[in-house]
């Protein structure tokens, strides 16, 4: 499973399952882009979930336009 995360500079960085689990810590936010399938995401939540973690998980949109959103998932 890859995922494209979104990071502090606009870009998209592409991550594998493992490197990104490595990088989950408690309290801690992680927005992926639109190209991340949505499937992959509720896969990785029900994971996180297995593991003890609570995850909070939405779609924020930064423009009125429909293509512009993103995922926004925090992991208590």
């Amino acid at each position: 499973m890859e995922l494209k995360l979104v990071t502090t500079d606009n870009k998209i960085k592409t991550v594998d399952l493992e490197k990104f689990l490595s990088k989950v810590k408690k309290d801690s936010f992680f927005y992926f882009s639109k190209e991340t399938s949505y499937k992959d995401l509720q896969d990785l939540i029900d994971l996180l979930e297995k593991e003890g973690y609570s995850v909070y998980f939405r779609e924020v949109k930064y423009t009125l336009e429909d293509d512009g959103y993103m995922y926004e998932m925090h992991i208590l």
